[in-house]
């Protein structure tokens, strides 16, 4: 039997030489299409906003929104006909999506492309109908997974998708530049993006609140931006400096500050899968970045995971990660037992968006700016918030769709979080174990010595909290079938704690 080729390989072979109009040698499809087919959702939405030819045909006249409808990819298929896909394009045999979507059984997607206009009338050329499809259901592709490489992918597109980055590279460094949060207006009007399917397409692409301030999702591909928002990330994080009173170790917080927070980090990890908020006032013709927070632009989208891996698809981490991996080089240790958290399928509560990057300028802080930050993106970018009380969208931006925040979140956290509307996720904690092939890096206290594990876990008080008090909030995604296993875990002096959740349910 013929191996399949490594298009994963071969797009970005290709893309690092010719672009983004590639074509791939089997079948002749764009990379766009080869991403909607095989299930690689985030590529294909960074290829999508990078201005992809949505309507490519493939060898045998398939687009990408054929394709999705044909495997069933939803939440593509939804996106695609947001950004104007034409629907009822035939392929060689004469089937549409719709009439694909029909013949799969995939409903959702047929009821989006009804609600969009698909036309009902179309034949194929074997004389099937929307009305009489046939039913053939059809087992979904799924491309090889390798995370690295997908990043990669990512990174490269990305590189495409902004052309007010210019050709210029954003480097790794640690910005503690405080002036850095100061950007000219006019760059910060720029760089407000605008949604192709928003209701209100003629509106500003901002939300101007009171006392001369702003709200709207930037591109963070926009030097200027990239590096006010990583002076905000590496200012704040240099709090959390063991030998400043914090908990991590200096090593941690200069290895994030530098790979994850940097100028870098910000344009080019955490643009692709998230809605940068930013939360400006102005000052004469500069904008004064007051906070940040990113939020998951799909309800199913995680951030980060363990380390190794940013911009995931909750739905199909069994697919993309690789839990068998080894720990380094030796097979016999591996990468995942260094951890105890919740099993993938109950990892992420559902219907929730994913925060991160969540901080007030230190000059800003205790003005309530973090509480005025959430209230205004639920009052003027959380869709059913606005829908039940009557009212329209208001910008030309995106709306969140889903029922409110979730975080992960180191655990001195917890009590500010909780301050802000945040309540938490009972059971869902995350541990780092201790082997002594895989030691813990040591937690200094100011005075530089040791802190424990066993002390290091009785700081966030979590066995207290659970024999004294009940969950609260959306009772359905709280694991209390963990919860006995949290504790246990706490009392075990070759476990830390490592990440608590929190959720944020929307009024």
């Amino acid at each position: 039997m013929a191996q399949r080729p490594d298009k994963l390989a071969e797009v970005f072979e290709k893309l690092q030489r010719d672009g983004i109009e590639l074509r791939l040698a089997e079948r002749d499809e764009t990379p766009l299409l080869w991403a909607v087919s095989e299930g690689y959702h985030d590529v294909a939405v960074t290829l999508i906003e990078a201005g992809a030819e949505l309507d490519a045909q493939n060898v045998d006249g398939n687009t990408p929104l054929i394709r999705a409808a044909c495997e069933g990819r939803t939440e593509l298929a939804s996106v695609l006909i947001k950004v104007g896909a034409k629907l009822d394009v035939q392929n060689n045999d004469g089937y549409s999506a719709l009439i694909l979507a029909q013949r799969r059984g995939h409903h959702e997607i047929v009821e989006r492309l009804l609600d969009a206009g698909a036309d009902r009338t179309l034949v194929t050329d074997f004389g099937t109908t929307y009305d009489d499809p046939g039913y053939s259901p059809k087992t979904s592709l799924t491309g090889r997974r390798d995370a690295g490489l997908e990043a990669k992918i990512i990174d490269a597109i990305t590189r495409w998708r902004d052309g007010r980055m210019q050709g210029r590279t954003l480097e790794k460094y640690v910005n503690l530049e405080e002036r850095d949060r100061f950007v000219p207006t006019s760059v910060l009007r720029e760089a407000y993006v605008r949604y192709a399917g928003s209701s209100a397409p003629t509106l500003p692409n901002f939300v101007t609140l009171d006392d001369g301030m702003e709200l709207g999702i930037v591109s963070g591909a926009v030097p200027q931006i990239a590096r006010a928002i990583s002076s905000l990330l590496c200012r704040s994080l240099e709090d959390a400096r063991d030998d400043r009173g914090g908990h991590l170790p200096v090593e941690v917080v200069r290895r994030v500050q530098l790979e994850i927070i940097s100028p870098h980090g910000v344009a080019h990890i955490w643009g692709v899968t998230g809605h940068r908020f930013v939360l400006s006032r102005r000052v004469g013709e500069q904008s004064e970045i007051l906070a940040t927070i990113l939020v998951g632009r799909s309800k199913d989208t995680v951030f980060f995971f363990t380390g190794r891996y940013n911009n995931l698809r909750h739905s199909t981490i069994d697919e993309t990660v690789d839990f068998d991996q080894p720990d380094r080089d030796d097979p016999k240790h591996k990468w995942f037992d260094r951890f105890w958290f919740p099993d993938v399928v109950r990892f992420k509560p559902r219907g929730y968006h994913h925060i991160a990057n969540f901080v007030v300028a230190k000059e800003q802080r205790g003005q309530k700016i973090s509480r005025l930050l959430l209230d205004s993106i639920v009052e003027h970018y959380a869709r059913d918030h606005i829908v039940a009380r009557g009212r329209s969208v208001g910008h030309s931006q995106h709306v969140l769709c889903g029922r409110g925040f979730w975080q992960i979140g180191d655990p001195p956290w917890l009590p500010r979080m909780e301050k802000l509307g945040f309540y938490l996720r009972w059971g869902a904690e995350s541990f780092f174990r201790e082997h002594d092939w895989a030691p813990l890096p040591s937690v200094v206290d100011a005075r530089g010595e040791r802190v424990s594990n066993l002390a290091f876990n009785e700081r966030s008080g979590l066995v207290s909290r659970y024999s004294s008090s009940s969950p609260s909030g959306n009772l359905a995604e709280h694991l209390l079938d963990r919860v006995p296993e949290v504790v246990r875990m706490s009392k075990d002096p070759r476990a830390k704690l490592q990440y608590f959740q929190a959720m944020f349910d929307f009024p």
